[in-house]
């Protein structure tokens, strides 16, 4: 095959592309799809949210201008009404009353005199009973020491038994008749003038300062003094031969219905018994005095404190003396 064939024989294989067209076709793609961005998203109106208008507008129903109008021709008639004239009390009662009377004020200035004699009258009714029956479960509290025994009371009893071997047996402790009477004075001495008290004495029978509580007002708080300094001592007679000794003398004691009591004593308890032509003592038990108080205080509806002073206790009599304190809620101080 000659060279010349050979050069016009068509070639197979890949077609050369030309370059520029090719250029030309991006170009005008690219300008076409920035058309059209820019009419779907830059010329795209943006939307807003929906608003509602409306007018203004009221209603009123009839009714209200009704009541306006009524309202309206009401206050017009109030405000033609003329004013209320205001009442007067100035002529309501005479005005020529006579002035009260000055009182005589000089007339109710008591002197000492005067002080002093309301106060025995006090203490007469007090003794004479008139007044207990007004005055019963009442009194002011008062502290009381007795021997060193402390507590306080309304309604105070002292209950001293002077028969000879208590005197002894106290006197064997260096404490005389007349340290016991000094201790009863100063006990009623201390006390508020409404707090009621009594002294009782006994040895086999008994017998009281007064038959009723006292209010320890001064004039009685005197004539306790000179009772106990000069009959506070021996042996009182024997009234009734039933209650003798310790049963008479805490049952003298517990008819005035204290809420305290201080006992002196030996603790000995013993009752007078006839015997042909004389008198044995025989002794009884502290069960029987304890329970003749308990019935007592059952039929009075009173409760009391009972403490105990002793002398020259022997060991039963302090165990009976014990056993009495503590029943009562009181406290038992030996010599």
């Amino acid at each position: 095959m000659s060279r010349q064939s050979h050069y016009n024989r068509p070639r197979r294989g890949k077609r050369r592309v030309n370059k520029g067209t090719l250029f030309i076709a991006l170009i005008v793609q690219c300008a076409f799809l920035a058309i059209t961005v820019f009419i779907i998203v830059l010329d795209t109106p943006q939307s807003e949210p929906p608003r509602f208008e409306g007018k203004a507008s009221s209603y009123t129903e009839k009714e209200d201008f009704q009541d306006l109008k009524q309202r309206e021709r009401f206050m017009k008639r109030m405000g033609r009404l003329d004013p209320i004239q205001r009442l007067s009390v100035e002529s309501a009662l005479p005005n020529d009353l006579p002035p009260l009377p000055d009182l005589p004020v000089e007339a109710f200035d008591f002197d000492a005199d005067s002080a002093e004699l309301m106060e025995e009258s006090s203490a007469m009714l007090e003794q004479s009973g008139l007044m207990e029956s007004g005055i019963r479960g009442a009194g002011s509290s008062s502290a009381a020491a007795f021997f060193g025994v402390q507590d306080s009371g309304r309604r105070i009893v002292i209950v001293v038994n002077t028969s000879a071997s208590v005197v002894r047996k106290a006197r064997n402790k260096g404490v005389s008749i007349e340290r016991i009477h000094k201790e009863v004075v100063s006990l009623i001495d201390g006390l508020d003038s409404g707090t009621l008290f009594g002294i009782v004495q006994f040895s086999q029978g008994g017998r009281r300062f007064a038959p009723q509580l006292a209010p320890a007002i001064q004039g009685n708080k005197e004539a306790a003094t000179l009772w106990t300094e000069s009959e506070l001592r021996g042996n009182p007679k024997v009234d009734e031969q039933e209650l003798l000794g310790h049963e008479a003398g805490l049952q003298l004691a517990v008819e005035m219905e204290p809420d305290l009591i201080f006992l002196v004593t030996d603790g000995v308890l013993n009752k007078r018994v006839r015997s042909g032509g004389s008198y044995k003592y025989p002794e009884i038990p502290y069960e029987i005095l304890i329970g003749t108080i308990e019935r007592e205080l059952r039929r009075l509806g009173a409760r009391t404190r009972i403490h105990a002073i002793g002398f020259e206790l022997a060991e039963k009599d302090r165990r009976g003396l014990d056993r009495l304190t503590r029943r009562f809620g009181g406290t038992l101080r030996e010599f």
